[in-house]
């Protein structure tokens, strides 16, 4: 054997390299802990690149600097500064879970090969339709790479059972079918339906509230609209909760309009469903327990590394329309419905062991874990609204958030209605420059707005008020610059 391929597989390299990265790692995390250090090293992308470009070319053999490198460069979502996107924080368990899963690295399109991480695959998912309210018994699904394919594979599935014939075999047939989807949604529902072939018209637009949330009360108007133009809408799509805001989609009246017209209903509950593990913030998704299907995120708040998306059939037959495959090298049977062969369901076939990384924080921790940190970070969001809502310089965009995300933005005394967009998005590339604090921004009915999402158990109201007065500092100095 080469030199080099002994070096690579040796256990005893595996095991130095290990104990030293793990050692790392905890002074890393007890030091972000104690607000030490900055959440990013900002640097232009280009500068990046043409830096580590040379670094490429000079190679290097001692894995203790190569890692130090990687953590002195990357963004620390564990810092609690760390008040940005909707990137969960990882329990160090789930994350040392990842590490064996991705050196044993058991594919998990066939049972012959992923055989205990397929079994729970079946087992989290039922348990979460549990958790939804729907009957574990009948309910089955499965485990993918994230919300848009999560997403994409639900409303694949629901093209099947809602099109008549069989559209993944023989296409539409020069017919125009349609979601109903709220002009809040993420990004990712128009992707999906577009990728399906409908087009543009195959998104049809619900208004919002004030609030962001889909106006059910329109959906009879909106739907009868679109028949009258010749599209045939199959299905609704709810958010629970949608991106900007964090609010909720009103799913009994949605799944009640559903039920009349034969519709299928979808929940890209991607970020906001996880409060089904909490009793106090459960009654946010009431109704989900009626949807078709319904995509959830691990990898936000409950703690799991990225990517894994659970994807829920209320019905688990519904899970085997969504393709037609034909691989006799991987089983005997190609359309019976074996639950085992989970790539008969999902996009992927050498799909990565992502049941391990929620069933380690399951087994030795139990769901209450869940619970607890989605109410943690829902109730620490409506303690910084209310430092928000008591500052005089600061606005928000909801009266109170629904879930743990935050939108608020600068408005000293003495500066322009019209010139509050620049100001808030000079400062918050100052921030994010800095470093010190990551938040991000974006647009609510036209405005520009910093958005804040409480993602990490180890930030508190001090370091949001520590957060707001940095921002009025940078307000200073950007009014100051002109």
């Amino acid at each position: 054997m080469h030199p080099l391929l002994q070096r690579a597989y040796d256990p005893e390299y595996f095991r130095e390299s290990g104990y030293q990265l793990i050692d790392l790692l905890a002074e890393a995390l007890a030091a972000w802990q104690r607000r030490e250090g900055a959440v990013t090293h900002y640097e232009p992308a280009e500068d990046a690149l043409a830096r580590w470009q040379q670094a490429m070319e000079g190679g290097g053999r001692d894995p203790l600097d190569f890692f130090r490198q990687y953590l002195d460069e990357t963004i620390r979502l564990h810092h609690p500064h760390y008040i940005g996107h909707q990137t969960g924080v990882v329990a160090p368990v789930a994350a040392l879970a990842e590490l064996a899963g991705a050196l044993l690295d058991p594919g998990m399109g066939v049972y012959e090969q992923g055989n205990v991480g397929v079994v729970w695959e079946r087992l989290l998912v039922r348990a979460l339709a549990e958790r939804f309210g729907m009957d574990g018994a009948r309910a089955d699904g499965f485990l993918t790479s994230g919300g848009t394919l999560g997403n994409l594979t639900a409303l694949l599935c629901a093209r099947q059972r809602q099109v008549p014939g069989d559209a993944w075999m023989h296409g539409y047939g020069g017919r125009q079918y349609a979601f109903l989807v709220s002009e809040e949604a993420h990004y990712s529902l128009a992707k999906a339906i577009q990728s399906m072939g409908m087009g543009a018209r195959g998104v049809v637009p619900v208004p919002t509230d004030a609030r962001g949330r889909m106006r059910a009360d329109l959906l009879e108007g909106i739907l009868a609209k679109a028949r009258a133009e010749g599209i045939e809408v199959i299905g609704v799509v709810a958010s629970a909760c949608t991106t900007a805001l964090g609010t909720y989609d009103p799913l009994e009246a949605i799944a009640d309009f559903c039920a009349r017209h034969g519709l299928w209903l979808h929940v890209d509950g991607a970020h906001g469903a996880a409060v089904a593990f909490s009793e106090r913030y459960r009654h946010l998704v009431r109704g989900i327990e009626r949807a078709d299907s319904v995509i959830m995120d691990f990898h936000k708040m409950l703690m799991t590394p990225t990517l894994v998306t659970a994807v829920v059939f209320r019905r688990g037959e519904d899970s085997f329309r969504t393709f037609v495959q034909k691989a006799s090298y991987l089983w005997t049977e190609d359309e019976t419905a074996e639950w085992y062969n989970l790539a008969k369901r999902t996009f992927e076939l050498t799909k990565p062991s992502l049941s391990v990384r929620v069933m380690a924080l399951w087994r030795l921790f139990g769901p209450e874990l869940f619970g607890a940190n989605v109410e943690h970070l829902f109730d620490l969001a409506r303690r910084c609204h209310a430092l928000l809502q008591a500052a005089s310089d600061f606005e928000t965009a909801l009266p109170e958030p629904e879930a743990n995300i935050l939108c608020y933005r600068l408005c000293p005394a003495g500066v322009p209605a019209d010139r509050l967009d620049a100001l808030n998005q000079a400062v918050r590339q100052r921030l994010v420059e800095e470093g010190d604090f990551f938040i991000v921004q974006t647009r609510v009915q036209g405005r520009l707005w910093l958005r804040s999402t409480l993602i990490n158990p180890m930030t508190t109201e001090a370091d949001f008020a520590r957060l707001m007065d940095r921002l009025r500092k940078m307000a200073a100095e950007v009014r100051a610059a002109g």
